[in-house]
């Protein structure tokens, strides 16, 4: 008595392969990314749980870094970097997101909030040659391509910067800073233009 294999369809199997790698992917690049960030952060004194690095990161920690609860560091065609001074405070909160090629130089103290989002070559230090003051980049900020984030500077909560903006004052809650030197405008307003 001979037995018959079942018939089977290939490209109902293909399908269903290719629908386990794509759900599979994904975890397994975060797993790896957070293995990653574990070694590229081991010098910094507090690092949360599911920290990711996607890319190349450079670490220069002489003073006091502290790093919230899922954050993701994306990768891309220059690493981005983490700087604190001797006597420094270099503080992010949890989910916050960088974008590839980003800065942050911490001489005094910077402080950036929770869920931020970070767009690609932005730079965020509180020493310009001339003077040292602190950095505050309040909860929800998203600050776009190329900003540049001045000494003495208090971005508040809900803000966007503008695309290659340089803010030299303080930005307030809800607003749009926008120009070389950055300009606010009420986000409010800007939604009331357009008509959204």
């Amino acid at each position: 008595m001979t037995s018959r294999m079942p018939f089977v369809r290939v490209p109902a199997v293909v399908a269903q392969l290719e629908a386990l790698r794509k759900s599979v992917e994904p975890r397994a690049q975060r797993a790896v990314a957070m293995v990653r960030a574990r070694w590229l952060f081991r010098a910094v004194q507090s690092v949360g749980h599911n920290v990711a690095a996607y890319g190349p990161i450079s670490v220069h920690n002489a003073g006091e870094m502290v790093l919230g609860d899922r954050l993701t560091f994306v990768g891309g065609m220059l690493p981005s970097s983490l700087v604190c001074h001797p006597g420094a405070r270099l503080s992010i909160g949890e989910e916050t997101q960088f974008n590839y090629g980003v800065s942050l130089e911490a001489w005094k103290s910077v402080s950036v909030g929770a869920r931020c989002m970070f767009a690609s070559f932005i730079r965020v230090g509180d020493r310009d040659g001339h003077h040292t003051a602190p950095i505050v980049i309040e909860d929800d900020v998203w600050v776009a391509h190329g900003a540049i984030i001045m000494p003495g500077v208090r971005v508040g909560a809900r803000s966007v910067v503008a695309a290659g903006s340089i803010v030299t004052q303080d930005v307030p809650p809800d607003t749009l800073a926008m120009g070389n030197p950055a300009r606010n405008m009420s986000l409010e307003l800007v939604a009331r233009d357009t008509g959204s």
